[in-house]
C-alpha cells in the first residue's frame, strides 16, 4: 500500500501565498475595469412605444427641459427621449421628461447617437474617442460594445441602421452589433502592408448612408479639396474608394458635405458659384442646385420621414431623403427667418423660425400656418425633433420640450 503524501508546512504557505496573489489580481482586474467604473440604471419595465401625432397642434407651451452638451440634435428611439450630459446616458418619458433609465461611466461623453433600437453612448480613452457602448433604450440594459483607436474629438451621424464616427484624421462605420463595417484613414499602428500608420489628409467634413460613406479632404500639397466616396468591400480596412476633385475650392471656403443616400452625394461647393451639386458613386455630378450665398458654419442637415432639410443659417433647402432631388426651400418671411433645419409631424414640414414655427405642406412647401412661440436668443441652430405628439428642441447644450 503506497503511503499518502503529506502536506509540509511549506506546501501550506506556498498555497496560501498563491491564493492571495490570485486575490490581488483579482481585485486590480475588477479595480481598474470598466465594469468598476459603470453605473447602469435599467428600466423599471419595457418603455412604452410612441403614438404619432395625429395633428400640428394649434399652440406650444414650454414642458421640460434637461441639460444635453453631448448630442447635437434630438434624439428618439424605443420610446424614449434621450439626453447625454456629463459622463451619464439617460432615456427619459417624452411628456415629462422623468429619467427612465440611466448609464453612467467615469469618463466624460464624446457624444451620442443611435441605431435601431440601440442608444450609442462614445467614451474616450488613451486612443481617443473609441470606447462605445450601447443601450437597449426600451429597457435601459446594456447591448453591444467596441473598441477602437479614434481621434480625440469625433462627429457622430446615424441614418438609423449604421453609425459614422469622424474625426479629423479617421472615420469608421459601424452596424447595429457594433461590427465595424468601414474604416479610413489614421492608424496608431499599421495592421497591414501598405495601410498607412499616418494620414495623408485632413477631414474637412463627412457623411454617410448605410451604403456609403463620402468624405471631403484637406491634402498636403494640394491646393484643391478632394471629395473621397467610399463604399464597404470584403475587407473593412480596405474600402473602395472613388476620389473626385474639387478644382477651385480650396480648404477654408465653407464647402462641405451636405448629406448622402445611397451612394448619392450632396456637397456644398462655393465656385465658380455657391451651388449644392448631387455627385453620384462614379463622381460624377447628376444635378446641380444654386444657393443665395454661403451657408454658417455651424449650417446643419436633418432626416425626417423621406426628407432632408439642410439650414444654411438663413434658409432651409428640402431634399427627397431617396435620391437627393430638391424639392423645394424655405426662406425668411420678412424679420421671420428659419433658425433651424426642419422636421416632419402628422405629415407635415415643421420649421423652427424666430417665432415659432411654420408649417408646410411637405410635398410642395406650401406654407399652411405659424404657431407661435418665444425663445431665448441662441447662440447656434435650433435643432428640432418629435416624440409622439411632444415636440423637441436642440438649443446648445439643452434640450427642450413643448406641446
Amino acid at each position: 500500500m503506497v503511503k499518502p503524501e503529506r502536506r509540509t508546512r511549506g506546501d501550506i504557505i506556498a498555497a496560501v501565498a498563491i491564493a492571495v496573489v490570485i486575490a490581488v489580481v483579482a481585485g486590480v482586474v475588477w479595480w481598474t475595469s470598466d465594469a468598476r467604473a459603470t453605473e447602469s440604471r435599467p428600466a423599471a419595465g419595457p418603455v412604452p412605444a410612441l403614438e404619432p401625432a395625429t395633428a400640428v397642434p394649434d399652440s406650444l407651451t414650454r414642458r421640460w427641459e434637461a441639460p444635453s452638451d453631448a448630442t447635437s440634435r434630438p434624439i428618439v428611439v424605443g420610446g424614449a427621449v434621450v439626453t447625454g450630459d456629463g459622463q451619464a446616458v439617460q432615456g427619459r418619458d417624452p411628456a415629462t421628461g422623468e429619467t427612465l433609465w440611466s448609464y453612467a461611466r467615469d469618463l466624460p461623453l464624446c457624444g451620442v447617437t443611435w441605431v435601431y433600437n440601440y442608444v450609442v453612448a462614445v467614451y474616450p480613452d488613451g486612443r481617443g474617442c473609441g470606447q462605445v457602448s450601447t443601450i437597449d433604450a426600451k429597457t435601459g440594459t446594456r447591448g453591444p460594445a467596441r473598441s477602437s483607436y479614434a481621434d480625440d474629438h469625433v462627429t457622430l451621424s446615424a441614418d438609423g441602421t449604421t453609425v459614422l464616427s469622424a474625426g479629423d484624421t479617421r472615420l469608421e462605420m459601424w452596424r447595429s452589433d457594433m461590427v465595424r463595417m468601414l474604416s479610413y484613414g489614421a492608424l496608431d499602428a499599421p495592421i497591414k502592408p501598405g495601410v498607412p500608420a499616418s494620414p495623408l489628409c485632413r477631414f474637412v467634413s463627412a457623411a454617410a448612408s448605410s451604403a456609403a460613406v463620402s468624405v471631403l479632404e484637406s491634402c498636403a500639397n494640394q491646393s484643391d479639396l478632394r471629395l473621397t466616396l467610399l463604399r464597404p468591400s470584403d475587407e473593412e480596412d480596405t474600402p473602395e474608394v472613388k476620389y473626385v476633385q474639387q478644382k477651385g475650392v480650396s480648404d477654408g471656403t465653407g464647402a462641405r458635405v451636405v448629406a448622402v443616400a445611397d451612394t448619392l452625394t450632396a456637397v456644398y461647393v462655393p465656385t465658380p458659384k455657391p451651388r449644392v451639386d448631387i455627385v453620384d458613386e462614379t463622381g460624377g455630378v447628376t444635378d446641380s442646385t444654386v444657393v443665395s450665398g454661403p451657408p454658417v458654419d455651424d449650417a446643419i442637415t436633418t432626416r425626417s420621414g423621406d426628407l432632408i432639410t439642410w439650414w444654411t443659417g438663413d434658409s432651409v433647402m428640402v431634399f427627397s431623403a431617396n435620391d437627393l432631388q430638391y424639392k423645394y426651400t424655405v426662406q425668411a418671411v420678412g424679420p421671420n427667418a428659419p433658425v433651424g433645419p426642419a422636421t416632419t409631424m402628422a405629415g407635415k414640414l415643421l420649421v423652427p423660425v424666430s417665432s415659432g414655427y411654420d408649417v408646410f405642406d411637405a410635398a410642395t412647401g406650401a406654407g399652411e400656418k405659424h404657431i407661435p412661440l418665444q425663445r431665448p436668443p441662441a447662440a447656434g441652430p435650433v435643432v428640432p425633433g418629435v416624440a409622439g405628439s411632444t415636440v423637441l428642441e436642440q438649443r446648445g447644450d439643452e434640450l427642450v420640450a413643448l406641446s
